[in-house]
């Protein structure tokens, strides 16, 4: 199969494997909400974010990290995985075992402290599926994620209807959660063995060269995690758990979006990696120019259609009793915009062996904005919060894109912008006289979602904002003529 059509296919698993998967998600976050109330969804958003902020420390960008490595040096791939799998066993387990010790001496986590012990175990095996996740996108076997992520939801929404029945509480929540971490994980690690058999290894000089790399992305993961992580943990400190269960609510919703970009750029990476390997600077800027292109495509019309239905999509999400948190899910949503170009910028810098660089700028946005984070909180709860955390997206990708245009020369489309707003103003036009009846059943919401997505897609075609014709000649290796390719 030729690389076109391998992006093409990998593309097309990802889209139907990942609605399946948020489908999924969706309806298990319904019903952890409806379980728990307000208050109690306050509780299980206040102890996964106390144990995320140690997941995150344990990330030290290890996937981005083994796309880069491999696709360096293809000969010497076994031994990188191996040492990159033991690499991430070891540091994972270290940083949430910390994780758990801390809670013992903060009296709210220590009340909770068995639960978490359980969530720990969910948090240490998708800790280690990342090495599986960067070979697989790596590999563009994207299929084998979707199997096994699918197949972790399945296992995840039967383990919470079985808790809700028997009435386990948080208790049982955790145990799907973690039961369903490991078999996506034991599903990924199977079929990624039909590629390269992976087992744990210690080799001095790569885990010292594992270390090289990841340090800048440990380094900038940190300071993303006071910036990121620090809303719900000053939220749990000083305002109820009711409002800690709104805004968590909100914020589930934007957890779910980000994952979007993470899927596309991943599947980039490789390719941006090689083209900067091979010194074709032409074909990386191509990509990258194209990437922002389709990000922007997929971010606008989710910022612009949620501020007309953020209220409808919380209300059928988690139940009436949330209908507080639409109006805070619209301004989250404005963050978007920095996660999604962000994402492109960051990792760009990756694919060139730059991601030291955006130590200062994570430095910046976490020193400016955790104080921000003290003071509004205080005394504006989740609406402090939210306007925090779209600032630091907003910043953070300012930042990166300028740190990227040093390294490639991209540029703004701003014709296609124009094309892309118009296109926006067309969906708008249509579904704002039905955002009325979007609040009355899931069947009319869901109807004003396509009614939007179809007006979109058509103007997007009549606009002419994609030449397809120009992206596929990315694909084609013997192909230099990426700069008189026709233009989106």
């Amino acid at each position: 199969m030729s690389l076109a059509r391998k992006f093409a296919y990998n593309n097309i698993v990802q889209i139907i494997g990942k609605g399946i998967s948020i489908i999924l998600g969706v309806l298990g976050v319904a019903l952890i909400a409806r379980y728990l109330g307000v208050e109690g969804f306050g509780r299980y958003t206040a102890v996964n974010n106390f144990l995320g902020m140690f997941a995150v420390l344990a990330d030290l960008g290890l996937t981005m990290v083994t796309a880069q490595m491999i696709n360096e040096r293809p000969e010497d791939k076994q031994s990188i995985l191996n040492n990159l799998f033991g690499f991430r066993l070891f540091t994972a387990g270290v940083i949430i075992l910390i994780g758990l010790f801390i809670a013992i001496f903060l009296p709210y986590y220590r009340e909770l402290w068995f639960i978490l012990a359980i969530l720990a175990g969910s948090y240490f095996f998708v800790a280690i599926n990342q090495i599986l996740v960067g070979l697989l996108q790596s590999e563009l076997k994207v299929d084998y994620l979707m199997v096994a992520e699918i197949a972790g939801r399945l296992l995840w929404l039967g383990g919470l209807v079985l808790s809700n029945y028997l009435n386990w509480g948080l208790t049982g929540i955790a145990l799907a959660t973690t039961f369903s971490s490991m078999v996506n994980f034991s599903v990924a690690w199977f079929l990624s063995a039909k590629r390269v058999k992976i087992w744990p290894s210690y080799r001095a000089d790569l885990w010292h060269k594992i270390a090289q790399r990841s340090w800048p992305l440990a380094i900038t993961i940190t300071l993303n995690l006071l910036y990121l992580r620090t809303d719900i943990l000053f939220l749990s400190w000083w305002q109820t758990e009711e409002a800690v269960g709104l805004y968590g609510a909100a914020y589930k919703v934007i957890d779910i979006l980000t994952s979007l970009p993470f899927l596309f750029i991943g599947l980039l990476l490789p390719l941006l990696t090689r083209a900067w390997s091979n010194r074709d600077s032409q074909k990386f800027n191509f990509l990258v120019n194209n990437a922002l292109l389709i990000l922007l495509i997929l971010v606008v019309p989710l910022i612009i259609g949620g501020q007309i239905l953020a209220t409808p999509i919380i209300k059928f999400i988690a139940g009436a009793s949330f209908s507080a948190a639409g109006s805070i899910l619209a301004l989250l949503l404005v963050a978007l915009a920095g996660i999604f170009v962000g994402c492109l910028f960051n990792h760009l810098l990756i694919a060139v062996n730059q991601q030291q660089v955006m130590v200062r700028p994570y430095l910046v946005v976490a020193i400016t904005a955790i104080p921000a984070y003290y003071f509004l909180i205080r005394y504006f709860s989740y609406w402090g919060a939210a306007i925090v955390t779209v600032y630091s997206e907003l910043l953070i990708a300012i930042l990166a894109g300028y740190k990227a245009k040093k390294m490639a020369h991209w540029h703004w489309p701003t014709i296609t912008s124009l094309k892309l707003l118009a296109a926006n103003l067309l969906m708008v036009i249509v579904i704002w006289p039905c955002r009325h009846w979007a609040g009355q059943s899931i069947i009319n919401l869901l109807a004003i979602i396509l009614l939007g997505v179809v007006v979109y897609s058509l103007s997007l075609i009549g606009l002419k904002v994609i030449n397809w014709s120009k992206l596929q000649v990315i694909f084609k290796p013997d192909n230099k003529n990426y700069e008189t390719a026709p233009h989106c």
